[in-house]
């Protein structure tokens, strides 16, 4: 059973260009983000800091996002459309 929760998106971010104001997702954490890998940066956070989305400005115009979070489950489609849009 999924819960929600606030996500705060970085401004400069291709997660802020898709969603630019603070929005609730839906979840399932038992893990999350401690230290980003090489080139990562964080798009958004949750209210007590936790690593909700990172993204790999460095990619070559490849379309690098990760969440975590559903972002299948529920109405707001932003990511999923943004996702389809860069796979197309």
């Amino acid at each position: 059973m999924f819960g929600r929760h606030a996500v705060k998106p970085v401004p400069g971010t291709r997660y802020a260009a898709l969603v630019p104001e603070e929005t609730s997702v839906p979840t399932f954490h038992h893990q999350a983000v401690e230290r980003l890998g090489a080139g990562l940066v964080a798009s958004a956070y949750a209210e007590d800091g936790t690593v909700e989305a990172v993204e790999l400005p460095s990619a070559g115009g490849r379309w690098v996002l990760g969440v975590q979070w559903h972002p299948e489950v529920g109405d707001d489609l932003r990511v999923m459309r943004g996702l389809v849009t860069a796979a197309g």
